[in-house]
């Protein structure tokens, strides 16, 4: 197993709380033999201050704080990382709903105990070394070789005698590959759809379809296939529906434990 350095984000307005966790959370650590580096804030308005996508890959929230509250922090995140773990505390389970169109990972009552955080410890290790081990793109561009893994890649469209590829961070390679060739190797993760000839998208990144255009996240555009825009269209709704199914039952499931 490969190992790693865990981030993770600890937000509540009460000390007591912040310090429960971390115990408890260090204590995990300790005993799994992971590296989890803790940073904890005292309000949500605290960890937005200069907040940077990728910066934590796991952030524990409280729900009710004073000022900015947690689903209003999760959405502002939302707006700009759309990778980070998001695990909600809160004493209620009134706000279950709202944490779904947040793409939480998981909703913990508080208290929290030790055995309920240890699972989902678990679970997030799992996840984290499955991404390791994730299938990748492996390239050539400027006489320098690349491997990037399927889910970081936004898109792969021709451009003259070249591919172009970007990844999350904006990133452009050119490669001598053929279009071809990345699309049988991409063709077997239902996350890429064809827009164009020519252009392959991970539907992970789409934000919207409009008059002939796929807005993506970042600002980004791309152009597709007019006369097939509505099949495109529905392909890509039908994938956010599944994926939005399949993060309610796992999180549904994850809080029956």
């Amino acid at each position: 197993m490969k190992s790693f350095n865990l981030t993770i984000a600890v937000v509540d307005d009460l000390q007591t709380e912040l310090d429960s966790l971390s115990m408890i959370l260090h204590d995990y650590g300790a005993l799994n033999q992971r590296e989890l580096t803790l940073h904890c804030f005292h309000s949500a308005e605290e960890l937005l201050a200069g907040y940077q996508p990728f910066a934590y890959a796991v952030i524990f929230m409280d729900i009710y704080m004073e000022g900015m509250t947690g689903m209003q922090a999760a959405e502002r995140i939302r707006a700009i990382d759309s990778d980070t773990l998001i695990i909600f505390l809160t004493t209620s389970g009134e706000h279950m709903p709202d944490a779904f169109r947040h793409h939480a990972y998981d909703y913990i009552r508080k208290p929290a105990d030790r055995e309920r955080l240890f699972a989902v410890m678990d679970d997030i290790l799992k996840l984290h070394t499955s991404f390791l081990d994730a299938p990748a793109l492996t390239f050539s561009s400027k006489r320098q070789d690349y491997s990037i893994p399927y889910s970081d890649i936004v898109f792969v469209r021709t451009a003259a005698n070249y591919l172009e590829i970007m990844d999350r961070s904006g990133k452009t390679y050119k490669t001598r590959m053929t279009f071809s060739a990345i699309k049988e190797s991409l063709g077997g993760d239902n996350h890429f759809l064809q827009l164009l000839r020519g252009i392959l998208v991970n539907m992970d990144y789409i934000e919207k379809f409009s008059d002939g255009i796929c807005y993506l996240a970042g600002d980004r555009s791309l152009p597709i296939n007019v006369r097939n825009a509505k099949k495109i269209e529905q392909i890509w709704q039908n994938y956010v529906f599944s994926r939005i199914r399949r993060e309610q039952e796992d999180l549904l499931e994850r809080g029956r434990h």
